[in-house]
């Protein structure tokens, strides 16, 4: 299952790479919970279409460039770990967002995302899904 997890990855974050989430629509449960990195304040839970969209236009008006520019794809298990270069500008333009080693860890569901946790370091995100550097 763990090839298949990681094929998962690679074409969910290929798709939103190429056209954004609506690109990606076909490669989403549902049932989506999306996780804020943990260390940030109010970190939260979001679940389902409408919530997930909403964070990730809150992403890209804080700055995102709606782009992953993945460093590596990590096997762990029944889980697949993606670890990516998170940049941006904010709005106005005046502070650079960048993030070096920004980590997801997907869980899939018939064939579908279905849990995303974020992690703001590749430590934390291995660390999450049961590895260690």
């Amino acid at each position: 299952m763990s090839q298949e997890d990681l094929e998962l990855a690679r074409q969910y974050v290929e798709a939103f790479n190429r056209g954004g989430l609506d690109a990606t629509e076909r490669l989403r449960h549902p049932d989506i919970e999306v996780f804020d990195p943990p260390d940030l304040p109010d970190a939260d839970r979001y679940v389902g279409e409408a919530a997930v969209r909403k964070l990730v236009e809150g992403y890209l008006a804080i700055g995102w460039n709606g782009q992953f520019d993945v460093q590596e794809y990590i096997d762990a298990g029944d889980q697949a770990v993606v670890i990516f270069h998170m940049t941006g500008t904010s709005v106005g333009g005046r502070v650079p967002l960048d993030l070096p080693a920004f980590g997801h860890v997907y869980v899939f569901q018939d064939g579908k995302a279905r849990r995303i946790r974020q992690y703001l370091t590749r430590a934390e995100a291995l660390e999450a899904a049961g590895l260690s550097e």
